[in-house]
C-alpha cells in the first residue's frame, strides 16, 4: 500500500531505503510500557517503550516544560557516548557541525549545549508550525514582516494553546522497510556512534485545533530505557526541522501499515 501523505515525494519504499542510509550518513501505543517519574533536569527517567519516551516529550510540550522535555531526550548519553573515531571513519570527513570526541569533559559539556540547543530548535519549530499562520519559517526560509505582521506572530505562538494537542496514534514508519539487511546494518551502526544499545524511529499522528498532523521521532535505547535523539523520521520523511506535517487518519495508517 503506497502512502499519500501529504509533503511525501512519490518515491518508491527501495527508494526511501537508499535515501535513508544516504541521510544517514550524512548527518507498542501509548502507556504500553514504564515510566519512572522524575522531579528534576538532571534525574534520570526511564522509558521501557519508545511510545513512552515520545509521549512523556509531548505532554511537556504541551504543558510548555522544558524540563521534562529534556528528561525524555538523550541528550547526555549521546554527548559522553559520542564515537568520535568511529563517526569520522564511516563518513571519511569531518565537519564542524560534527559532535566533538566524548573523551575530555570540555568536549561533553559542549556537545550537550549543541544537542540540547538542536532539541528545543525542533520544538520551538513545532510550536510554531502548529500556532503560526506563516509557516515558512519553521523550513529554515526567510521571510520579511513588517510590524504589525511581528505583533500578530507573537500573539499566534502563545505556547499555552498547545495544551489542546491530542496524541492519536503512534507507529513505525514503512514497517515492511525496517527489518531490511541494509536498514538494520545502518541502524545499528547509528547506535554504535551515539554509544547507544539500539535505534528505531517513529511517527505519531496529532490533532490540534481541529487538524490532523504527523511528525516523527528518532530514538536510542541506552540499557533499559530509550531516549529521543531527534524530533524527525528519515524514515518517515518527515521534516528535520521538526516541524508538523498536515496529513489525514487514513494516510498516516498507509504510512504506518505493511505492504
Amino acid at each position: 500500500m503506497k502512502s499519500k501523505l501529504t509533503n511525501i515525494p512519490p518515491v518508491s519504499r527501495a527508494a526511501r531505503a537508499v535515501l535513508l542510509i544516504t541521510v544517514c550518513m550524512t548527518t507498542g501505543l501509548l502507556g504500553v510500557g514504564l515510566i519512572t517519574a522524575a522531579q528534576d533536569n538532571s534525574s534520570t527517567v526511564l522509558f521501557e517503550m519508545p511510545e513512552d519516551a515520545i509521549t512523556f516529550y509531548l505532554q511537556g510540550v504541551m504543558q510548555g516544560d522544558v524540563t521534562q522535555i529534556l528528561q525524555a531526550t538523550a541528550v547526555t548519553e549521546m554527548s559522553e557516548g559520542f564515537d568520535f573515531e568511529r563517526s569520522v571513519n564511516r563518513l571519511g570527513a569531518l565537519s564542524i557541525q560534527s559532535p566533538a570526541p566524548s573523551d575530555q569533559p570540555l568536549y561533553i559539556e559542549i556537545n550537550k549545549a549543541q544537542f540540547t540547543s538542536q532539541i528545543l530548535s525542533q520544538v520551538k519549530n513545532f510550536a510554531y508550525g502548529l500556532l503560526a499562520t506563516e509557516k515558512d519559517v519553521v523550513e529554515g526560509r526567510v521571510f520579511m514582516m513588517e510590524p504589525e505582521g511581528t505583533t500578530r506572530f507573537m500573539d499566534e505562538v502563545d505556547p499555552e494553546r498547545l495544551a489542546s494537542l491530542r496524541i492519536m496514534d503512534m507507529g513505525i514508519p514503512f514497517p515492511d522497510l525496517v527489518n531490511n539487511e541494509l536498514n538494520l546494518e545502518n541502524w545499528n551502526e547509528q547506535a554504535q556512534i551515539y554509544g547507544a544499545d539500539e535505534f528505531t524511529e517513529r511517527v505519531v499522528l496529532l490533532q490540534f485545533e481541529g487538524d490532523t498532523y504527523f511528525m516523527g521521532f528518532t530514538l536510542l535505547r541506552y540499557d533499559e530505557s530509550w531516549k529521543i535523539s531527534s524530533a524527525a523520521s528519515v524514515l518517515g520523511g518527515t521534516s528535520v526541522f521538526g516541524a508538523p506535517m498536515p496529513t489525514s487518519a487514513e494516510d498516516f495508517q498507509d504510512l504506518i501499515s505493511d505492504d
